[in-house]
């Protein structure tokens, strides 16, 4: 269990499952959490449930499935009031009841709710082109990270949830239960006493033998892909580079600098080069992935501006490439990016789930020394990062009026 002991007014207690990301059993980790939080045996349907949290000053969950490198990672967050503030010296206890009830107390699941679950998930599906952004993402993910898991969709595919049925949900929670690793963080106002209650109900920790793996497959020649689609009143153009440096190596440090100065906040060179002073896009913005080593660039564009705007940005990145950063730049990058950290130590959830990725990645790095870390990097050693970027994957979705 890990303890963050703080002065919030509200106490987080999280549970996060691990497992190897498999495609045979994304569904059912999609599918789980929202069974689980919505009815158990004893609360029996959702109006159930939402009458126990209201009861708990209105305690809430939040669950979510996400991927870590080769992990897939559920987590269930129960959130409740500070006791002391309420009054109620039953309330830690009642929680953590429920909380317990929640991850154990299943002999089965309400066929009414794993219905409608089942039913909502594939109407996502079958109206993903309706939703554009969303739908040139999960496009491009699947060129992009082709033959990789991070190309597969989190929740499986509509064929995947076509396919489930409750007794084979019933058996992955079993295996689950009896096999995941599990790690309990509780983040808030924990006195002695209330520690000692939590580790009473909730001593669950199992630990992640599973081998942690940053990895992604070599550079290949630049893969093009133009869809078009209706009612898209401006074309979604992303271009994803092979990166190659992972959160382990030297240069990780230098790599944020780098994404930040090319793309990560407003006074980045996409968004004043390429929005404002060409006025090429309505959006403009980049992302690091450190897991997979790589950097992707997303905009929205006029229609009649698709390649000018692709070409613009190769441009920019080539140039980047070549000359590096000013020290202006790396000056201003690392003000913003060491306030973005120090800002996070006000966020309760940001911190929660710090405190469980560091514990899986074995981390031992404090904030100071990360700021100092920040502190340490060079222009040449951006430079020296930028040398790793190699375009990869280009894709655009247009609307067929064009």
């Amino acid at each position: 269990m890990i303890t963050i002991i703080n002065d919030f007014k509200t106490i987080q207690i999280a549970l996060y499952l691990s497992d190897l990301d498999k495609k045979d059993t994304s569904v059912y980790r999609f599918l789980l959490p929202k069974l689980m939080t919505s009815h158990t045996d004893r609360l029996d349907s959702r109006m159930k449930m939402s009458l126990e949290l209201e009861n708990l000053y209105g305690a809430y969950f939040k669950i979510r499935v996400e991927r870590f490198a080769n992990l897939s990672v559920m987590s269930i967050i129960l959130t409740i009031v500070d006791p002391g503030i309420v009054k109620d010296k039953e309330l830690l206890e009642s929680a953590l009841s429920l909380l317990k009830e929640v991850l154990f107390d299943h002999a089965h699941f309400s066929k009414d709710i794993f219905d409608e679950e089942k039913r909502m998930l594939i109407e996502q599906w079958e109206t993903l082109e309706n939703k554009k952004r969303l739908f040139a993402q999960t496009r491009f993910y699947e060129h992009f990270f082709e033959g990789d898991l991070y190309g597969y969709p989190l929740s499986g595919t509509k064929n995947d949830l076509e396919k489930i049925n409750l007794d084979q949900m019933m058996t992955y929670y079993q295996d689950v239960i009896k096999h995941s690793p599990i790690k309990v963080v509780v983040n808030g106002p924990i006195d002695p006493h209330s520690l000692t209650t939590i580790k009473q109900y909730l001593d669950i920790d199992r630990p992640c033998q599973i081998p942690f793996e940053t990895k992604f497959r070599d550079p290949r020649p630049v893969k093009v892909i133009e869809e078009m689609t209706s009612d898209l009143q401006q074309a979604i153009i992303k271009l994803g580079y092979h990166f190659g440096i992972f959160r382990h190596d030297s240069l990780y440090n230098a790599a944020v600098i780098l994404e930040t100065v090319l793309g990560g906040y407003p006074e980045s060179r996409l968004f004043k080069q390429i929005r404002e002073d060409k006025g090429l896009c309505y959006d403009i913005g980049s992302n690091y992935d450190y897991y997979k080593g790589v950097l992707m660039i997303a905009a929205g564009v006029d229609q009649t501006q698709v390649q000018f705007a692709i070409d613009e940005i190769q441009k920019l990145v080539a140039h980047m490439i070549d000359q590096g950063i000013s020290e202006d730049e790396l000056k201003h990058a690392k003000a913003f990016y060491t306030h973005q950290i120090k800002s996070s130590l006000d966020s309760q959830s940001v911190l929660t789930k710090r405190a469980f990725i560091r514990d899986l990645l074995h981390y031992n790095e404090s904030v100071e020394e990360r700021l100092s870390e920040i502190q340490k990097v060079t222009t040449e050693d951006v430079k020296h990062a930028l040398k790793s970027l190699i375009l990869d994957t280009v894709y655009v979705l247009k609307g067929d009026t064009v």
